[in-house]
């Protein structure tokens, strides 16, 4: 039921808010070790969840409709609406005005919830080791527009075990849902192209060609550069951990653009990796963990081969993807984006771009977010999963928001992409790092 239209002014521009509530329905309507270590349960990408549960202990997770803009909220206590009417623009402020540059006449709907945000991490945190003990359980996270927890398992899973453990820490059966899934996939690539991403450009930016020697014994791989950031006081670019020869292991990699020097198009080494964070998954298991795929390399290069800031703009892009994949040309009238700003928040149903050298730009929605991702040697907290494509070669890519046509010239960075997950109902759905997590392996990197 639709009440009335509130506008509140912000820094970041006027954010309307429709005070409607609406009956629990379907999720969306679209189709469907460098620094401190941080604590397992510190969660980066959740603290406005937990900043508005202090507000409204009862709100159950949200999500914005991606045909109408609308954010979702569940409440357990639908009474406690009007203060989250007052807090929601205060707390998810630059989340909003990015949905309402889209739709202006997006509202916020409150939906009755069965469990609070609350609940639902605290029952995911104590199920926290023995999913990372269960071979079978490859992902796990809140659903945020389906108000439960969500276990993604494999085909042969024993799921009656999975249930089984939740029940018995104490978390009620219909706040726990199973789904198939298939397992992580990186998006490294081996290939020769042709295009502009894949050319040698000076200075760099984000979105095009790195090439670095995984093993002495194996062919040369290809990642994209992700952002160019200050770390340190000194010039330095990111890219994925997995895109160097030790992943979330400090091992000197040294990145190459466009191609290293084993190959007859003999590029020069434009940096070497001198950051790739992470702690211990649990108490009980060795492998490494980390809040983002990620690693900060310093640049080595010369005068005015580095630029800050900068994101290469290709002339078009696919939403989600497309066949053949996008042009890697990179666009003459506006060869750049600016990025003007980080996103520390990301929400599911939140419109996201990444451009990168296998598939260049592609354009898709946030399916979820704060999932734990598994691998077969480490483990991601906290990544957003959406659904643009992606191909060999997009790991490390930029992942953006705030691009709302081809005369853009400013961004907002929101991450990097990890993978991609192969097989299962969620075949093909992105597994990107969002900034929040980066920022938390890497206090002080800043990239505008």
């Amino acid at each position: 039921m639709r009440t009335h239209l509130i506008i509140v002014a912000l820094m970041l521009g006027a954010i309307g808010c429709a005070d409607r509530t609406a009956p629990t329905s379907g999720p969306l309507s679209s189709p469907s070790l460098t620094g401190s270590i941080p604590e397992q349960t510190d969660h980066p990408g959740e603290r406005a969840y937990k900043e508005l549960a202090r507000v409204v202990p009862s709100h159950g997770g949200l999500y914005f409709d991606t045909l109408t803009g609308d954010l979702n909220v569940y409440l357990k206590d639908l009474s406690e609406g009007p203060a989250a009417k007052r807090a929601l623009p205060l707390i998810f402020g630059q989340a909003l005005a990015g949905v309402l540059a889209r739709h202006p006449h997006a509202g916020i709907v409150f939906k009755q919830g069965t469990y609070t945000f609350i609940e639902l991490a605290r029952w995911r945190d104590a199920l926290n080791d023995f999913f990372f003990e269960t071979s079978s359980v490859q992902s796990w996270g809140i659903d945020h527009a389906r108000n439960q927890l969500i276990v993604g398992v494999l085909s042969a899973a024993d799921s009656q075990a999975i249930v089984a453990k939740a029940l018995e820490l104490g978390v009620p059966e219909g706040a726990l849902r199973l789904e198939r899934t298939g397992r992580f996939q990186p998006e490294t690539g081996r290939f020769q192209a042709e295009t502009s991403l894949v050319d040698s450009i000076r200075p760099i930016e984000g979105g095009i060609q790195l090439e670095f020697e995984k093993s002495p014994s194996l062919p040369t791989q290809q990642c994209t550069l992700g952002f160019l950031a200050l770390w340190g006081g000194e010039h330095a670019f990111v890219t994925a951990s997995h895109c160097s020869s030790q992943e979330l292991r400090l091992d000197s990699t040294k990145q190459f653009q466009p191609h290293s020097h084993v190959l007859p198009q003999n590029g020069s080494s434009i940096g070497f990796e001198v950051a790739d964070s992470s702690f211990l998954c649990n108490h009980l298991d060795p492998h490494p963990c980390s809040y983002a795929d990620a690693a900060v390399y310093r640049a080595t290069l010369g005068p005015g081969e580095w630029y800050f800031k900068r994101i290469a703009q290709t002339v078009s892009g696919c939403n989600p993807g497309c066949t053949p994949h996008a042009p890697l040309t990179i666009n003459s009238a506006n060869p750049f984006w600016s990025i003007v700003r980080t996103e520390p928040t990301i929400v599911v149903g939140q419109l996201v771009n990444k451009i990168g050298i296998g598939s260049g730009w592609t354009q898709g929605f946030v399916f979820y977010i704060n999932r734990s991702v598994k691998k077969d040697s480490s483990a991601y907290s906290d990544q957003a999963y959406a659904d643009f494509q992606v191909e060999g070669g997009d790991s490390g890519s930029p992942v953006l928001l705030d691009i709302l046509g081809g005369t853009d010239t400013t961004v907002t960075l929101g991450g990097i992409l990890s993978g991609k997950i192969v097989g299962g109902p969620n075949d093909g759905l992105a597994v990107f790092s969002p900034w929040a997590g980066i920022l938390r392996m890497y206090p002080g990197l800043r990239v505008n």
